[in-house]
């Protein structure tokens, strides 16, 4: 090696061929042969202070120029320790070798996550009952390429987003097509496919069409929802009971029943054995409960519209039994909220003044509520505002199935019991929990929650405008719910500008 005593001075081509060496590479030029230059191929050994056995640790690669044939034994060179009396042996090793691009790469990765975690989403989300399986990507292993690559792009995304970066988005875009190749790969692999790690990845690439919408469509990110739903379902249950596997699958159920919910179909979610053994050993909070309660409403809304090819008796048999469905869950959503109440010494909410101007941020509709709710913490909100817009869902669809059934029903008291069916009571004026989701977005649309908030405001948005959007005397409030939405959008859920 040049300038170092004792070593040879010839440079890697004229070594191989056994040339005379010299301090200057002469005979390269002359033969007009490419130069390989100085640069010995090096073996990183790890070694302990007092370890008996040294370990290899990494081979760098042969420059361009060279060929394996080319190298010969003598070139590989052996790293010393650091001195003994150190914590740990460190080692250096040039920016060629393939150890320091693949950690370079790998800390590129991490670094971009933990940007991502601590600038687009609160601290309280890391500590929180029903933790979001976000905070698992800077947690799990990225031996998985595909979480490692699905993650970055998610992140890149985001952050460039967050900071006005157009370059590190448009980054995001070669990453997330590197993460589906990534993910792919994975699939194809029957170990790998089981792991936690790729079903995070899926995860990750799911929320990136939602953010970034790269087809200019709904359909990419349903068609992640779909495969989130047959990979939930190959691992089974037993990879859903506990750890990362268990909160993973908790962020699979709202996208899992939404999907169910837009294609009008049931899922393995809502059969009895994947509602209850993955909670064998966490107790359910009162979320995951509200998301129970939603999670029966596609089975019910599949057979709702299977009535019109039955036979007018089969019809009343299967309306009396949906009705006591609706009641059924009516009567879960009461136990959650009475539970939520009790042993707190505080309100779960309370009025308080809208900051939003007279007109919405969309500016395109009147701002209908002065008074908006604020609440005891952001837990409470997000549960609030998923459990009143499941109770949109379902008292719309008990009037409706009222209606069906006895067209008059309309003409009573809603105190007075409609035939051998109970009165509906407040349930008739579900629009009270259509008010309810309105005045609770702009607690969970402050800046403080960051992406969280849109993330929990988006489900409930949606299922509210479905249930109204067709019911006569609201279309105010769909208005205004639409323009909510329009805000979330410019939050960073792109999806949203192709939604119905």
């Amino acid at each position: 090696m040049v300038g170092v005593a004792g070593k040879s001075k010839g440079c890697n081509t004229c070594r191989a061929r056994k040339i005379a060496q010299r301090p200057a590479c002469a005979r390269c030029t002359r033969s007009n042969r490419v130069c390989g230059g100085y640069e010995r191929n090096r073996v990183f050994v790890m070694i302990q202070p007092g370890a008996k056995k040294k370990h290899v640790y990494l081979k760098s690669s042969p420059s361009p120029s060279e060929s394996p044939t080319e190298i010969p034994p003598s070139s590989v060179e052996t790293l010393t320790p650091a001195p003994a009396g150190d914590d740990q042996a460190l080692y250096s090793f040039t920016e060629r070798a393939p150890a320091y691009k693949l950690l370079q790469r790998q800390n590129e990765s991490h670094n971009l996550v933990l940007s991502f975690l601590a600038n687009c989403f609160p601290a309280e989300w890391s500590t929180s009952p029903s933790r979001s399986w976000i905070t698992l990507l800077a947690g799990l292993p990225t031996e998985i390429k595909a979480l490692e690559v699905s993650s970055a792009a998610l992140a890149a995304a985001a952050v460039g987003h967050k900071f006005n970066n157009p370059a590190l988005v448009h980054y995001s875009h070669s990453l997330y097509t590197r993460g589906l190749q990534q993910l792919q790969h994975a699939l194809w692999n029957r170990r790998l496919a089981q792991d936690d790690a790729t079903l995070a990845a899926c995860m990750a690439l799911s929320l990136y069409e939602a953010m970034e919408c790269p087809n200019a469509g709904s359909e990419g990110y349903f068609g992640h929802c779909q495969g989130l739903l047959a990979l939930v379902e190959a691992r089974g249950i037993e990879a859903h009971c506990s750890g990362p596997g268990h909160q993973l699958f908790l962020g699979v159920r709202i996208p899992g029943i939404i999907y169910a919910l837009e294609n009008h179909s049931s899922s393995f979610l809502f059969d009895s054995p994947w509602m209850n053994q993955p909670w064998g050993q966490t107790p359910k909070t009162s979320f995951t409960q509200v998301v129970d309660c939603l999670a029966q409403a596609p089975g019910i809304l599949q057979r709702v519209f299977l009535l019109p090819s039955l036979s007018p008796n089969q019809q009343a048999e299967a309306c009396f039994q949906l009705i006591a469905e609706c009641w059924q869950i009516d009567e879960q959503l009461d136990t959650i909220y009475a539970a939520m109440q009790d042993g707190r010494s505080d309100l779960l909410y309370w009025p308080v003044a809208s900051s939003y101007p007279a007109r919405s941020t969309a500016g395109h509709c009147e701002n209908l509520f002065p008074f908006v709710f604020h609440f005891a913490d952001f837990e409470t909100a997000a549960t609030l505002i998923l459990l009143w817009a499941v109770r949109v869902l379902l008292w719309s669809g008990l009037c409706n199935l009222y209606n069906g059934m006895f067209p008059d029903c309309w003409m009573l008291p809603a105190n007075k019991p409609v035939g051998p069916l109970r009165a509906l009571g407040h349930r008739r004026e579900y629009i009270s929990m259509a008010k309810n989701v309105c005045q609770s977005v702009e607690y969970l649309m402050q800046d403080g929650f960051l992406l969280a908030g849109p993330l929990s405001v988006t489900p409930a948005l949606g299922i509210v405008i479905d249930s109204l959007r067709y019911q006569p005397g609201h279309a105010a409030v769909v208005a205004w719910l639409r323009a909510a939405l329009d805000l979330v959008r410019q939050k960073g859920l792109g999806v949203l500008e192709h939604s119905r």
